[in-house]
């Protein structure tokens, strides 16, 4: 009877998985500019853009017919220590008569570098994948200062997929990443960025 039970439960998750991978729409994201990253509005003086999370002063980035092209390398810069827990926040808004608009699109990871390779996440396909010396830093996360990131040259990708239809117009993801001592008190300087463009269903 239990045998017969636990079958059931698990075909019952397999069907709610099917179901909402099928009704999932998948976008593409058209980045608005080839330098990627801007800076945050409406956020504590303290917290610093993506030059407080990477030197990226070697790393290349050039817009051409398929997106952006990036080569290159990339440094960690964020003041955290090697014991400490990043978390991570993200939401997207969208642009409506002048001002940015929440959605209910939102995501927060308590600890990133537990998932940073990890293939199911977002960023895995538009980033971490394509770390060439992944195995020599994979520790480090991007909490050891001085981490050199060497990347492949790839074309940039971000794909998502939502079970409700998105807005149209332009749309920034906002990104937040702040730093946890071992004692849960949070470091100054955390890091806010946002990747602004327009969603495209596929």
């Amino acid at each position: 009877m239990k045998r017969c039970l636990f079958w059931k439960w698990e075909l019952l998750i397999i069907i709610f998985d099917v179901i909402n991978s099928s009704m999932q729409i998948k976008y593409e994201f058209e980045f608005e500019d080839e330098s990627i990253y801007s800076d945050c509005s409406d956020v504590p003086p303290e917290a610093r853009n993506i030059n407080g999370l990477f030197d990226m002063t070697n790393l290349k980035r050039i817009m051409n017919q398929e997106g952006i092209a990036l080569s290159g390398n990339m440094t960690s810069v964020f003041n955290a220590q090697p014991s400490d827990r990043i978390e991570v926040t993200a939401n997207l808004l969208y642009f409506d008569r002048g001002i940015w608009l929440p959605t209910t699109l939102n995501m927060i990871v308590k600890d990133f570098c537990k998932v940073m390779y990890d293939k199911k996440q977002l960023w895995y396909e538009a980033w971490s994948s394509h770390i060439r010396n992944k195995e020599a830093i994979e520790d480090h996360c991007i909490k050891v200062y001085g981490t050199l990131f060497l990347m492949e040259t790839y074309t940039v990708d971000l794909f998502f997929g939502s079970g409700m239809p998105l807005f149209s117009g332009r749309h920034t993801l906002r990104i937040r990443i702040f730093a946890y001592d071992q004692s849960g008190k949070k470091r100054p300087h955390d890091v806010c960025y946002e990747i602004k463009g327009k969603f495209y269903k596929i």
